[in-house]
C-alpha cells in the first residue's frame, strides 16, 4: 500500500524547482526498490517522471546535479557494498517503441562508423534483480549485487536458494557469470504463502520480493528464486569463453557448463540480421508476455559480434552495444473504492479490492486479489488510499 497519489508523479518538469523536487522523488522511489519496499511511483509513472528529468537535463546541461539519479548505475540507489566487480557491471538504457529502436540503431551506426555485420541478439529482460556469480573450478562460491556498477553487495548467503544456479557444475570451470534472479510467478505465491504463515506482510510484486529476499539474512525461512544468465566475463585470468566469441556462442557455453540462460527461458534468444526483424521478435515476446512464467519488463537487444561492441563502446551507466525495449507496466497505482468478499479457486472466501478503473499492460483492471485479512490488517488498508496493483496471471493489490 502507498499514500502518494499516481497524479504526483510529473509528466514534465519546466523549472529548478521542479527538477529537484523529481530528482528526490526518483531516489525515494529506488531506494523503496532496493530495499525490497514499496515504491511511492508505479513503473510507468516512474519512466514518466524519469522521462521528463532527462529532457530537462538535456535542455539545461549548465544545471544537471553532480549526483542526478540519471547519470548512475541502477540510479544511484543499489547498495554499493564493498565487493569490486572483475569489470563493471553496467545497466541498460531503455527505449520504449520501434521509433527509439531505430534511433539507437542509428547510434550504433554512427559508432561503428558502417552498419553492423553481426547481426543482433534477441531475448526476454527478465524483471528480478543483477547479480555476477563466480565459479572457480566448478564450485560457485560468490554472488554479488550489481551496487553502483562497480563495486557490490556480497549476498553469498542465498547460494543454494536459486534455481539454475547450480552450488558445483559438471566441469571444474571458473568464470564469473552474469544474469537476473527473479521469483517465478509460482515461486512469488508460494514465497507470500510463507510469508503469511510467518505473519510478515506479504511482497508487493516478484521484483520487490527479490530484491529484498537477496539482501536478508536474519529471516526464520528460506525462499527458492530462479536465476536466467544473460552474460560472463572471464575470472582470475583463466580462459574459459572462446577467443571472439560472439553474445549467443557465450550463452551457449554457459548453459553447456549447467547455467540456466535467457535463451533456456521460454521466450528464448533469437539471432536475426537487422532491427526491422528485431522488432518483430519484440513483438512477439510482447505477445506471449502473458504466459511466460517469469515477469519481464522488457526485450533486450545486443550487438551479437563482440569485435563490434568493442568498437561501439560503453558509457558511464550502459554499453552502446545494447538496448532495451520497454514493454507497458504490469504495475500501476489506483484507489482502493471498496472491498468485497469472493470464493476464490480453492473454495476459500477471500477479500476482493473494488478499484477505481486502471490501465495495466493493454486491459482495464477494476478488482484485485487481497490475499486475506490478516494481510490487510499488516497494510493498514483503508477504502480511499491509493494502492499498487500488480497483475500477474490474477491481479493483486
Amino acid at each position: 500500500m502507498t499514500t502518494l497519489p499516481a497524479a504526483q508523479a510529473q509528466s514534465a518538469v519546466s523549472s529548478r524547482t521542479e527538477y529537484e523536487a523529481a530528482l528526490q522523488l526518483l531516489r525515494d522511489a529506488s531506494r523503496a526498490y532496493y530495499s525490497g519496499g514499496d515504491s511511492a511511483l508505479d513503473d510507468a509513472a516512474y519512466d514518466q517522471l524519469r522521462h521528463a528529468v532527462r529532457v530537462w537535463e538535456e535542455e539545461n546541461p549548465a544545471e544537471v546535479s553532480p549526483d542526478s539519479p540519471t547519470g548512475l548505475v541502477a540510479d544511484g540507489a543499489a547498495p554499493v557494498g564493498d565487493v569490486a566487480h572483475t569489470t563493471r557491471l553496467l545497466s541498460l538504457d531503455n527505449v520504449f517503441d520501434s521509433v527509439g529502436l531505430i534511433a539507437w540503431g542509428a547510434s550504433v551506426q554512427r559508432r561503428l562508423g558502417n552498419a553492423p555485420q553481426g547481426g543482433f541478439t534477441v531475448e526476454p529482460k527478465i524483471d528480478g534483480a543483477a547479480v555476477a556469480a563466480r565459479y572457480r573450478e566448478g564450485r560457485l562460491v560468490q554472488l554479488i549485487t550489481r551496487g553502483d556498477g562497480s563495486h557490490g553487495e556480497d549476498i553469498s548467503h542465498v547460494i543454494g536458494q536459486i534455481d539454475g544456479l547450480p552450488e558445483q557444475l559438471t566441469e571444474p570451470v571458473t568464470v564469473e557469470v552474469r544474469g537476473e534472479v527473479a521469483f517465478t510467478q509460482e515461486q512469488f505465491e508460494k514465497a507470500n504463502e510463507v510469508r503469511l504463515a510467518h505473519n510478515a506482510q506479504v511482497f508487493a510484486n516478484p521484483r520487490n520480493g527479490v530484491a529484498g529476499t537477496l539482501r536478508a539474512k536474519d529471516r526464520p525461512y528460506r525462499l527458492q528464486m530462479t536465476f536466467w544468465a544473460y552474460g560472463a566475463v572471464e575470472l582470475d585470468v583463466v580462459a574459459y569463453l572462446p577467443a571472439g566469441a560472439t553474445h549467443a556462442q557465450t550463452l551457449a557455453a554457459v548453459a553447456a557448463a549447467g547455467i540456466r540462460t535467457t535463451a533456456d527461458s521460454a521466450a528464448g534468444l533469437h539471432i536475426v540480421g537487422d532491427l526491422a526483424a528485431a522488432q518483430e521478435r519484440v513483438d512477439a515476446i510482447a505477445a506471449m508476455r502473458a504466459q511466460l512464467p517469469v515477469g519481464i519488463d522488457g526485450v533486450v537487444i545486443k550487438m551479437n559480434d563482440a569485435a563490434e561492441q568493442a568498437a561501439a563502446g560503453v558509457g558511464s551507466r550502459f554499453p552502446h552495444w545494447a538496448i532495451a525495449v520497454k514493454l507497458p507496466a504490469v504495475e500501476r497505482q489506483t484507489v482502493l473504492e471498496d472491498v468485497v468478499w469472493e470464493v476464490g479457486r480453492t473454495g476459500v472466501l477471500a477479500p476482493t479490492a473494488v478499484l477505481a478503473p486502471v490501465e495495466i499492460d493493454g486491459s482495464t483492471v477494476t478488482r484485485a486479489t487481497l490475499h486475506n485479512p490478516a494481510d490487510i490488517r499488516r497494510r493498514d488498508l483503508h477504502i480511499g488510499d491509493t494502492v499498487t496493483v500488480y497483475k500477474a496471471g490474477d491481479i493483486s493489490a
